[in-house]
């Protein structure tokens, strides 16, 4: 297979097709491999390109400071993309990667889906390193999956004390939709504690299994919790594939969640919110 070819005739095609950008993704290289290692040196010769970015794994520790120092060497990169970001407690690896290249970090990957590659902002990294998480980032996701219109809606039933299972139901898709569990944890303050204290936990199990309760509900049920009683318990329970035990411990989790997010909101909120959060 001529690589050097097909990346040129991609190009090519590119161009005469009117695309403003041309990807050329090279697939998995080691830095020891001088054969391929001099494919990208040809490839890089035939095409030039504007950036050549390299994808770090930042789980790879010291490994990915020493390839990426090999990689600059040989094919000079113009900038670092570093994934798996949202497994790395620290993610001090962007240091060591931007001491061994001097070239900058653009990008960060903290998922697996498509939307999760974000612009590298170095006083939010510095943040998280330091432990006090990235709120700038958690408003910018909160931003992007919740309109200004929903979060009126949510504040004012909140407010007047007619927030309902159902919305809870929409208030953990929402949240769902933010990202995993651990990437928002990351981005709170003194987030990774709590995420170390919760190793093995599953959280995204636990938010499936209360969205199959509360679907099992009937409209009458998801708005008045009050009626919910021993027979009701019983088909809800059947109808999600749960027991009377997860009905009642979701029944409790949403009465907590009112009254943390009423206290929250409310007068006095800050006070409130200490006694509560002490009381659980």
């Amino acid at each position: 297979m001529d690589v050097v070819r097909i990346c040129r005739a991609g190009v090519e095609r590119g161009r005469d097709q009117g695309f403003d950008l041309i990807i050329l993704d090279t697939g998995g290289r080691l830095h020891i491999d001088n054969e391929l290692m001099d494919e990208l040196v040809a490839v890089k010769a035939a095409v030039s390109p504007h950036e050549v970015l390299l994808v770090a794994d930042a789980m790879t520790g010291q490994d990915a400071v020493t390839m990426a120092g090999q990689f600059d060497q040989k094919v000079g990169v113009t900038g670092v993309i570093l994934t798996k970001v949202e497994g790395d407690a620290r993610g001090g690896a962007v240091l060591s990667i931007r001491a061994a290249t001097g070239k900058p970090i653009k990008f960060l990957g903290v998922g697996e889906k498509l939307d999760a590659l974000e612009p590298f902002h170095p006083d939010r990294m510095a943040s998280r390193i330091l432990g006090m998480g990235d709120v700038l980032s958690l408003i910018e996701k909160a931003q992007e999956s919740i309109t200004r219109e929903q979060a009126e809606e949510a504040q004012k039933r909140l407010t007047s004390n007619t927030f309902t299972l159902e919305d809870f139901r929409t208030q953990l898709g929402q949240m769902s939709r933010m990202g995993s569990f651990e990437q928002i944890l990351g981005m709170l303050p003194g987030g990774q504690k709590l995420k170390h204290a919760m190793e093995g936990d599953k959280p995204e199990r636990e938010i499936g299994r209360v969205v199959a309760v509360i679907d099992s509900m009937t409209p009458r049920e998801r708005r008045d919790h009050t009626i919910i009683n021993g027979s009701r318990k019983k088909r809800i329970a059947r109808g999600s594939g749960t027991t009377v035990q997860d009905v009642n411990r979701l029944i409790k989790q949403f009465l907590s969640a009112k009254k943390l997010a009423k206290a929250m909101t409310g007068a006095g909120g800050r006070r409130q919110l200490a006694q509560l959060m002490r009381s659980m």
